[in-house]
């Protein structure tokens, strides 16, 4: 089993988890404190770990440019 933890600092750490939330695995947990933003997973092949990191690199990415473009409304 290959265990993997994600940690994003920054103001919009609540919000981003809400957006990427419905995209949650049995195998997630999300974590959220303050200004901080834990993601835990596991997998048992590495492809599927790389894949899975890429996947939420591109929502998280998403998640913050969505944000940034209400902000300056």
């Amino acid at each position: 089993m290959i265990q993997a933890r994600m940690i994003f600092w920054g103001g919009e750490a609540k919000p981003v988890a809400r957006a990427i939330e419905p995209d949650n695995l049995p195998n997630m947990s999300l974590l959220i404190d303050a200004d901080r933003l834990c993601l835990q997973f596991s997998t048992e092949k590495i492809g599927t770990l790389l894949s899975t990191v890429d996947d939420l690199l591109m929502n998280i990415k998403i998640a913050e440019e969505t944000l940034s473009c209400t902000e300056e409304r």
